[in-house]
């Protein structure tokens, strides 16, 4: 029994693996402000008509760059999912990924995740 116990919970982990791949610029200009950088982020991706909310297409590319103390922030959000109709990226993870960039790479940085590939670069526009 605990044979298959602990079979059922290492299945179920494997379950819960996400692609992902993560990388922080190691040069380029930091961020002017990372409280500012995180409302745009908020913004975006939550308020109604924001930048990276509603539907994408496949390979399809949404980008912003809002200015913090006179330096553009470069922010992507890309569907790589391989499916051939229209994906929507829940907001909530929309803010986690590119949040991640700002909090966790002094200089940007890209991730991808679940076939989300988020980019947060500041002073790239």
């Amino acid at each position: 029994m605990k044979t298959q116990s602990v079979l059922f919970a290492l299945g179920s982990m494997l379950l819960a693996v996400q692609d992902v791949s993560a990388t922080c610029y190691g040069s380029g200009d930091k961020w002017p402000n990372k409280e500012q950088a995180r409302r745009f982020v908020i913004d975006a991706c939550n308020n109604n008509g924001g930048m990276f909310t509603g539907t994408y297409w496949k390979g399809q590319t949404k980008a912003m760059c809002p200015k913090s103390n006179g330096m553009g922030l470069l922010f992507e959000v890309q569907n790589l999912t391989p499916n051939e109709g229209n994906s929507d990226l829940n907001n909530n993870e929309c803010t986690i990924r590119l949040e991640n960039e700002i909090n966790g790479c002094d200089r940007g940085g890209q991730s991808t995740v679940s076939g989300w590939r988020f980019r947060a670069d500041p002073g790239a526009c």
